[in-house]
């Protein structure tokens, strides 16, 4: 049997499956309004807004982190790289100025060369507009300082170093307005002991929702991440049951196999208000990892998967629970 492994965003890869879903079930009032998403978002007309689309790239293929507005956008570690474009309109919360910040860690045991580059691409899109009539634009590239030895040449501004971060901003302007996590509890202030015991209670309860087929408690987790999500990005009815299929697989495929939660650190982005359970033993993935089997569309063959969820949670206001928020 063939092995592949597949990273998903919370579920977003398994729409690449053939698996089918098991009959429709009688949906509850959770599900009913989790799957309503689409019909009860704002409709914005065209040049209201704008879509924005990232993509990196590097050479040599040392580890890269990219955060937008203090959250974890990509991690890529063993010479991963994406040459698409990621939208990045969920990570923006509002009008106005953006924060992106990069990381580079040297994964090779030496400190980065001074032929090291890397660079950032921003497409951006007025509603409703085509995705192939936009041209991409180059937003970043990496520091360099004048080599000393020859004036000519321009030298990486971190090769010496075993870890460089650099930031960027760039403006944005969108129709909506959310809240999200900024009004959300401090998560410094809980002593890290405790703060690691509620977010491993915390992907634990997912694991054992998912386990027990719990449809309403699980729709109704995810509902404002999700409402967010789509009304961010803009999504159709089409656009919304395809990103989010994934609840319904994982809920529904017999094959699903859970790992249990181990190899973890607690990481605290949203500028303290946003937590997740990362795993150590693969970086850049995330604690709850799960197998299952099924059907390369390309070349109808069997394959086992191993996926991982990126789950980003946050305590409301008023409230000492944490939720997911992305």
């Amino acid at each position: 049997m063939h092995y592949l492994k597949y990273i998903l965003l919370f579920f977003i890869g398994v729409i690449n499956l053939t698996c089918e879903s098991q009959a429709k079930q009688h949906m509850g009032p959770n599900e009913k309004k989790f799957k309503d998403i689409p019909n009860t978002i704002i409709t914005y007309k065209k040049n209201d807004g704008y879509a924005y689309y990232l993509s990196s790239s590097r050479s040599h293929f040392e580890a890269m982190e990219i955060y937008i507005n203090d959250i974890p956008f990509k991690k890529y570690y063993n010479s991963d790289n994406d040459a698409a474009l990621f939208s990045i309109n969920d990570y923006i919360l509002k009008s106005g100025t953006q924060t992106v910040r990069i990381k580079y860690i040297s994964e090779s045991g030496n400190p980065f060369r001074v032929d090291f580059t890397s660079s950032i691409d921003l497409k951006t899109l007025k509603i409703g507009q085509e995705f192939s009539s936009a041209e991409s634009e180059l937003v970043y590239e990496t520091p360099t300082i004048t080599n000393r030895d020859n004036p000519d040449y321009q030298d990486f501004a971190g090769a010496g170093l075993m870890v460089f971060e650099d930031q960027f901003t760039f403006e944005a302007e969108v129709p909506y307005h959310f809240t999200s996590w900024t009004e959300s509890q401090d998560l410094t202030k809980l002593k890290p002991e405790q703060l690691e015991k509620e977010v491993v209670a915390a992907h634990q309860n997912i694991i054992d929702i998912c386990k027990q087929k719990d449809r309403e408690t699980l729709f109704g987790m995810f509902y404002q991440s999700e409402f967010e999500k789509t009304q961010s990005k803009y999504f159709d009815k089409e656009l919304f049951d395809k990103f989010t299929g994934g609840y319904s697989f994982v809920l529904e495929d017999p094959s699903v196999k859970f790992y249990p939660l181990e190899n973890y650190e607690v990481k605290i982005y949203g500028h303290g208000k946003v937590v997740a359970l990362e795993s150590t033993k693969n970086k850049g993935d995330y604690a709850i990892r799960f197998d299952n089997t099924g059907t390369d569309r390309r070349t109808g063959k069997k394959v086992d998967i191993t996926s991982y969820f990126k789950i980003l949670f946050h305590k409301p206001k008023g409230s000492n629970t944490l939720v997911p928020i992305r």
